[in-house]
């Protein structure tokens, strides 16, 4: 099903929704939203109920995971259900889409309240979120961390009051904490890496080539992940040649810099490979800027928005690893879970305890753009 949504859209709504409920309350279907920056003017104040609806939450992929009947949710002695979600930040519209998720699986049930938090992707932010969600009393913690290490202290705190705490999309490497759930960046990187792969063989013959690897936020378990699956394929192929790497954080304006920097000392690029598409986007804006629209460089990115698979579908670029922020719902229903005592199937047993592995998107290609145009997130 089509989710045709602005990229920035609920990044504005979010904004707003916290000024209307700071002045009408919250009702247990409302996203009671701690903002540190209330900066966007009024103009979405109502659309955030509204966009979130049943057809919305039917769109989603995933559904068949952490089954659960709406409604009320019945715990004994529990009139009101409060989560809390500490999100690593609001700046990117990737992150906005996965609270989105959120409050639609939310807003299927009539008892259930959630508690957002900005975390300003900075740890000591978000680790103070996490404190004042305990200070709270909420009854279950979904949190999606700006940096694996950085929040363990603030995690186990939560764990050790008895708060399950779900972890999602970046790991924390801690065993005090309930499940992480997420797709697998390593395999997806690799999936992507072997594409570049690919078609350095279909331009020289052979596998060979030089390339620059763009990683997202240095130290937060995506970044160490995509670029663990990258380098188990290149380990493979010795005449491919890094010519260097370099902190992208995941957002566009450090990839301009970079790739600024890199067309002055190397004369001859390949291709870019990057761990997210803003940063794949801010490479091409430093090309076009340098005059090196010409030099063949081919952009393979990762994050599965709409308007990256359209990208691939012209040609911008070569292949869009689709990794998919739609996964607030199961972090709910996941806390839902735990709190009522039901097994959550599917877990794997590893080092930090549990996880909940999900199931690969394909890697988005010209051969497969139109099929995926539509299902990612963003506008198109």
């Amino acid at each position: 099903m089509k989710m045709k949504r602005t990229a920035l859209r609920l990044f504005g709504i979010l904004m707003a929704v916290a000024m209307l409920l700071s002045m009408v309350g919250c009702g247990s279907k409302e996203i009671a939203l701690e903002d540190k920056q209330q900066t966007k003017d009024d103009a979405s104040l109502l659309a955030a109920v509204d966009t979130l609806d049943e057809t919305y939450w039917k769109g989603l992929p995933f559904s068949d995971v952490l089954p659960l009947e709406g409604g009320k949710i019945d715990i004994k002695g529990k009139d009101e259900i409060v989560i809390g979600f500490s999100q690593t930040g609001f700046n990117h519209p990737w992150r906005s889409e996965m609270i989105n998720s959120a409050q639609a699986e939310v807003n299927r049930y009539t008892n259930v309240r959630m508690i957002v938090t900005d975390g300003n992707v900075d740890i000591v932010d978000q680790s103070g979120d996490v404190r004042d969600l305990i200070a709270q009393g909420v009854d279950a913690i979904v949190i999606s961390p700006v940096e694996s290490d950085g929040l363990v202290a603030a995690v186990e705190e939560a764990y050790d009051a008895g708060i399950p705490v779900i972890v999602l999309d970046r790991d924390i490497y801690t065993d005090k904490r309930t499940v992480f759930i997420g797709q697998s960046n390593v395999t997806m990187g690799a999936a992507v890496a072997q594409r570049m792969v690919d078609d350095l063989t279909k331009r020289y013959g052979e596998p060979k080539g030089k390339i620059l690897e763009i990683t997202g936020l240095v130290g937060s378990s995506p970044a160490i992940d995509r670029q663990a699956g990258m380098m188990s394929v290149l380990s493979q192929y010795p005449n491919i040649e890094i010519l260097a790497t370099g902190d992208g954080e995941w957002i566009r304006d450090p990839a301009v810099a970079l790739m600024e920097d890199w067309l002055v000392a190397y004369d001859e690029i390949d291709a870019v490979f990057s761990h997210a598409e803003e940063s794949s986007w801010g490479a091409q804006l430093a090309i076009e800027r340098a005059g090196r629209q010409g030099d063949g460089i081919m952009h393979f990115t990762c994050d599965g928005s709409n308007e990256g698979f359209v990208d691939v579908k012209n040609g911008v670029f070569n292949a869009d690893g689709n990794y998919t922020p739609f996964i607030g719902q199961l972090g709910i229903r996941a806390a839902l879970y735990t709190l009522l005592g039901m097994e959550i199937p599917g877990l794997e047993t590893y080092e930090y305890g549990q996880k909940l592995v999900l199931p690969d998107s394909p890697v988005v290609v010209p051969e497969n753009a139109d099929e995926w145009i539509g299902k990612g997130w963003g506008e198109y």
